[in-house]
Parts: C-alpha cells; sequence; structure tokens
C-alpha cells in the first residue's frame, strides 16, 4: 500500500499541474466530505455505472479514461480500461490510470475504496442520492465537480421535467399493489430505504414488499399470493435472464398471474437501477407497466 501511495501522489501532482494552467478548489460531496479537486478534471475515472453514464451526458467523454465492470453506457463506455468490480476495483490499476478526479456512491462502493484512494492522494467525490427526487440536485453537483456546470445544471432540469410529466398523468391514479422482482432463483424483490421503492411510489405502485426485512427482502410464494398484486413487473437487472421464460412463468403462476386482471410485465433495470440521467425515462416505464391506462397506447410499451 506504501508503493500505491507514494506512486499515486508522483502521477496526481504530474497530472494536476501542466504548466501551472490546472487551478483546484474545496468542494462538499454528499457525504459530507470535503474534497479539494481541480477546477476542470482532465482524467476521470468513474466506480459505478450510473456515473460513467452521467459523465458521457455531460459532454466529457473524452476526459474519463477509466470505469468498473458494468459501465455499458453508452456504448464508447464498453470499451473503458476497467479497474475491476464495484465492490472491488483494483487500487493499483486506478493507480496507473493517473485520476485527477475518481467518482464513487455510498451505496454502491464500500468506504475502504474511498478510503485508500483518498490517502494515496487521489481526489475521490462520493454521491449518495437516497430518493430519485434526489438525483437531479446530484446531477448538478457532478457537472460543477467536473468543470460542467452548465451541462449539469441542463442535465437536472431535464429531469426534473420528466418527473413532474409522470407525476402530471398520474394524477388520481390508485396505488396499485405492485410486486418488483428483481431475482427470480431465490425470489427478491426491494424495501423500504431503496431509490427502486420510492420510484414505485412516485409510479403510484404499492410495493407489497415494503414491509418485509431488509432493502432486499427475499420472498416466498406464499407470501406474494397472500398480498394479492395487481401488477408483477420483471426487472432485467438479473444478469443472464431468460426473459420469456419468466413472464411465462409469472404469467401462469397459480394464484399470482392466473388470476383475472392481473398483469405481469418487464422493465429494462439499466434505467430504474441507475441513479443518473436516464431515471426519467425510468420512472415512465414503471409507471406505464403499472398504470397504461394513463399513457398513450402510441408510447412505447412495457412489453417485449
Amino acid at each position: 500500500m506504501r508503493r500505491i501511495i507514494a506512486i499515486a501522489l508522483l502521477i496526481c501532482l504530474a497530472a494536476l499541474a501542466p504548466a501551472g494552467a490546472a487551478t483546484a478548489r474545496e468542494v462538499v460531496d454528499e457525504m459530507g466530505r470535503k474534497v479539494v479537486v481541480p477546477d476542470h478534471p482532465r482524467r476521470i475515472i468513474g466506480l459505478i455505472a450510473s456515473l460513467v453514464e452521467t459523465v458521457y451526458a455531460l459532454g466529457l467523454e473524452k476526459r474519463i479514461v477509466g470505469a468498473t465492470t458494468w459501465c455499458d453506457y453508452p456504448e464508447a463506455a464498453k470499451h473503458l480500461p476497467r479497474v475491476g468490480s464495484y465492490t472491488a476495483p483494483n487500487l493499483e490499476r486506478i493507480v496507473e490510470l493517473a485520476p485527477d478526479l475518481v467518482l464513487a456512491t455510498r451505496e454502491g462502493n464500500p468506504p475502504w475504496v474511498v478510503d485508500k484512494l483518498t490517502a494515496a492522494g487521489i481526489p475521490v467525490y462520493v454521491t449518495a442520492p437516497k430518493d430519485p427526487k434526489d438525483v437531479p440536485a446530484t446531477l448538478a453537483k457532478l457537472g460543477l465537480v467536473c468543470g460542467a456546470e452548465k451541462q449539469g445544471l441542463e442535465l437536472a432540469r431535464r429531469l426534473r421535467e420528466q418527473f413532474a410529466a409522470v407525476a402530471e398523468k398520474l394524477k388520481g391514479a390508485s396505488m396499485r399493489p405492485t410486486l418488483l422482482i428483481i431475482g427470480s432463483r431465490p425470489l427478491i424483490s426491494v424495501g423500504k430505504g431503496t431509490i427502486n421503492h420510492e420510484l414505485m411510489v412516485m409510479a403510484h405502485a404499492k410495493n407489497i414488499a415494503a414491509d418485509a426485512p431488509g432493502h432486499w427482502p427475499r420472498l416466498s410464494l406464499e407470501y406474494v399470493v397472500q398480498a394479492r398484486p395487481e401488477v408483477v413487473v420483471l426487472s432485467t437487472m438479473e444478469r443472464g435472464q431468460q426473459l420469456e421464460r419468466d413472464l411465462k412463468y409469472w404469467r401462469s403462476m397459480p394464484g399470482v398471474g392466473d388470476r383475472p386482471g392481473v398483469r405481469v410485465m418487464y422493465i429494462n433495470s439499466d434505467f430504474t437501477d441507475r441513479p443518473g440521467p436516464r431515471l426519467g425515462l425510468g420512472l415512465a416505464a414503471l409507471a406505464r407497466a403499472i398504470h397504461p391506462e394513463r399513457f398513450a397506447a402510441t408510447q412505447p410499451d412495457a412489453k417485449p
């Protein structure tokens, strides 16, 4: 670790001082940490997919030099140098890429990663959105931190408008009992304290797993049958998922999908699980799956 720290300090000092052009400033991240960052970072690494996507959306694609494994949007992000998984990134690889700013998140990246990179002299800005409604402010802050303040404010404005458009369509809509599935084997849903749950609330869904213990509760089929969901939404988060098989399984499930009027739908988890610029699309897709009668037939449907 001492070797990593020494190398990191040398690299970061070199990266931050080209002909005296770069200046630094202190910002406070969403964990309340004071972080000294360059005014216009030149070499950015994102440790989670939503942050990498945000850097691209800010128009800074030429400044991002590394990402973790599942950072795959936009298409160009698939070709970035990899620094390992978001839960256990390769610190030596991060140092080799000489970042002058690393973007991390409280929910996805372990504290030890932030602590060790900070100890190595690498500025780490941590985001911590707790609710979808926090995300526009996060986008605006990221724009400021990355030296693209105007673009960040525009992303924030656009996302707020998308949220407002969905809210307008759902005025007076009932809270429809809904099961959101993020894992089929075992059956895993979403609980309170997650962005996914709050997104369901915004989509006027009554989350049948809200009272189950934990953020990601495992549910029994008996629990689901007794809860009597009117909508079952499969998220495509599960890697290697056989979507058609799982849709057929839930649509024929006794006491669930075979009940009159029950809808079994799917949504793209990249829209709903990544608190970034596409979250408004995720809310719209979820709301459409739960309340299709509130959306025009000409709009894209959540079905396959």
